[in-house]
């Protein structure tokens, strides 16, 4: 069963004057109706190294699945970008820009990475006036806020995670492997036994009610 207790860490951004540089990592990550075995197994044998609970936004685009911009805690700019996949793995890349406010050249390598045609300048000033200013010149660009209080796990180089996001309202349950290498990662998914179920990034599962294309819905409850 999954703990409901959560140790809440800062949802701030962490501090930082210069960009970080991408770094690159294998991720498989399950969406499961119900609460599946591998939940029980990581909290009963691999070592828990954190808890939080925070609130991303996402700029959704049909690009999402491939190329994701989020605003981590609501403040820092971050992106991932989907590389080669290894078989039932996917491989990011992520790379955070500089706090608030942002240059021109951010701005237009942001603008790029959104496939706007440009962001004014002064949507650079703090996260609010560019979600404003996306509303004004960017309306295909939909804003979605995901809650999130997550259970960390680490044992070796793998990272796992337990985490219940809330979007628009409803809970849903999502684990995940993270690793830098991926025979250790596709080790774990054996361990765990998550590779029976597909691999669904937050890009490919925000972006499902929103394209034309419609993939599986979320199938979730209500929060109370």
């Amino acid at each position: 069963m999954v703990t409901k207790s959560f140790v809440i860490l800062s949802n701030k951004a962490p501090s930082q004057t210069k960009p970080q540089m991408a770094t690159g990592r294998y991720e498989f990550r399950v969406w499961p109706h119900d609460v599946p075995d591998a939940a029980a197994l990581l909290q009963q044998s691999w070592p828990l190294v954190g808890a939080e609970r925070r609130t991303d936004v996402y700029l959704l685009t049909e690009r999402s699945p491939l190329t994701l911009v989020k605003l981590r805690a609501g403040n820092l700019l971050e992106v991932k970008s989907r590389g080669h996949d290894l078989g039932p793995l996917q491989h990011w890349t992520d790379h955070a820009y500089p706090l608030f406010p942002l240059s021109r050249s951010d701005l237009r390598a942001l603008a790029k990475e959104l496939r706007a045609t440009r962001l004014q300048d002064d949507a650079g000033l703090s996260p609010a006036h560019l979600l404003a200013r996306l509303g004004d010149t960017a309306p295909s660009i939909l804003p979605m806020t995901v809650g999130k209080s997550r259970l960390l796990f680490r044992k070796g180089s793998s990272r796992a995670e337990i985490c219940r996001a809330t979007i628009a309202g409803r809970s849903r349950l999502t684990l995940a492997v993270e690793d830098s290498d991926p025979d250790s990662a596709l080790a774990t998914l054996d361990d765990l036994c998550l590779w029976r179920m597909p691999n669904r990034s937050y890009g490919d599962v925000l972006c499902g009610p929103r394209l034309a294309a419609a993939r599986e819905p979320l199938n979730s409850h209500q929060v109370n």
